[in-house]
């Protein structure tokens, strides 16, 4: 099975107009479920409080922010976030100092950050939210010194457009740090290709399985879809990336809690054990249950993430 082509892949009756509105849908609704009402009630002192939690999650979670793009390396920089969410990594990367641009597929996500940007005040001051789509970014070539996407570009019909549209709008030696899903995981092998493709059968009866059973994290039923959802193996993130020089990435986060059966008996304990961080508010919409030591582990072997820097070449 090739990395992109059958991995969450859209039906061929779908034309990529319809299926760029099926994301709008399913992300709005996954906002709408899952964050709307934590933002709801942000003022200044929560937002900057949730933002120091979520800075202590990331960094103690092995992310981005604690090697590729750390965070006191911000200041007076062009960052571009591609897939902004409810706006809390870009609300952090603004508080540091970025000269930064938010762009989201849907409405109520840009809407969301803009909030956010208000509430920091004059910390917020070069910062700005739009909605776009990733495989036709509206900018200038070389126009940012940093492109920043967690997890986003993975959903998109054609994750190859996304990454050199992102090549393309980096100045020559800035930095694109990317996390996409990693094909040699736990969660993909035994969660999701196992458990859910194989006992379940999706995949044999929906070419986009995939992306019907991940993502959602609303606290209503689900009633849209996420259509795209890809994982990729060391060689598709290469070839992805092929432009780009140096190219490093490497593997985190897993999470024992999403095995099936196994999982719902440790976070249990786990919630009990080890309780949950604060820094989830933001970003997932709820406190998020704090990792082991022996999860941050083998998270670096077998971690559904690839947190990736690449660099766009100078003289190139």
């Amino acid at each position: 099975m090739s990395d992109s082509a059958k991995l969450g892949s859209e039906p061929p009756d779908r034309s990529v107009d319809n299926v760029h509105q099926e994301m709008q849908r399913f992300w709005g609704d996954v906002y709408r479920t899952a964050y709307s009402d934590s933002d709801g009630v942000l003022d200044p002192q929560t937002l900057n409080a949730g933002l120091d939690a979520l800075e202590d999650m990331l960094i103690y979670r092995g992310h981005l922010i604690s090697k590729e793009m750390p965070l006191s390396e911000l200041s007076g920089k062009k960052v571009l976030e591609i897939g902004c969410g409810a706006g809390g990594h870009s609300a952090m990367f603004a508080r540091h100092g970025a000269e930064l641009t938010s762009l989201d597929i849907s409405r109520d996500r840009v809407t969301a950050t803009r909030k956010k940007f208000r509430l920091l005040g004059s910390r917020a001051k070069m910062a700005a939210a739009l909605q776009g789509n990733a495989e036709s970014l509206p900018f200038p070539d070389d126009s940012f010194d940093i492109v920043y996407s967690n997890g986003v570009l993975h959903h998109t019909p054609n994750t190859a457009g996304a990454i050199d549209e992102v090549y393309r709008v980096l100045r020559p030696g800035g930095q694109a740090a990317i996390m996409l899903y990693c094909k040699s995981s736990v969660n993909y092998w035994f969660t999701l290709w196992f458990c859910v493709g194989i006992l379940k059968g999706t995949m044999f009866t929906h070419s986009d399985w995939l992306g019907r059973h991940t993502e959602w994290i609303g606290r209503e039923p689900q009633t849209s879809r996420n259509p795209v959802t890809r994982c990729y193996s060391a060689a598709g993130i290469r070839s992805l990336f092929h432009k780009f020089r140096p190219l490093e990435f490497r593997k985190g986060s897993f999470e024992i809690r999403f095995i099936p059966k196994l999982g719902r008996l440790y976070e249990r304990w786990q919630r009990r054990r080890l309780g949950t961080h604060p820094g989830g508010l933001l970003v997932y919409g709820s406190e998020w249950p704090v990792s082991s030591r022996w999860e941050l582990f083998l998270g670096r072997y077998v971690g559904w993430d690839w947190y990736i820097s690449a660099t766009k070449p100078v003289g190139e």
